[in-house]
């Protein structure tokens, strides 16, 4: 099944599928299974912002990220760059179609 664009429910952005990733709101480590679907550099930013530790006792759903100041101001930088930019394509592979 071939993937469509996303809106990134973070950025807002229309995101093509190689750069779509699942971010799970409990890390898979901790038995997690619960995911969203973001774009790479979000999902990149979250892990970046917050350990495991965070996101399982203070960010596990969409909601309680986005009030986050830090991720306010991600998004407020974020969403000024066209939907094709990665910042994140440095470390990560990306299939092109």
């Amino acid at each position: 099944m071939k993937k469509e664009n996303i809106i990134c429910p973070i950025c807002k952005r229309n995101i093509p599928p190689c750069y779509q990733e699942k971010h799970h709101l409990i890390p898979k480590q901790k038995k997690g299974k619960e995911t969203i679907n973001l774009c790479c550099n979000c999902g990149d930013m979250l892990h970046k912002l917050f350990t495991n530790k965070e996101l399982i006792k203070k960010y596990n759903t969409l909601e309680k990220i986005l009030i986050n100041s830090e991720v306010q101001n991600w998004i407020k930088w974020i969403c000024k760059k066209p939907n094709d930019f990665s910042i994140c394509m440095a470390t990560k592979k990306r299939k092109h179609r």
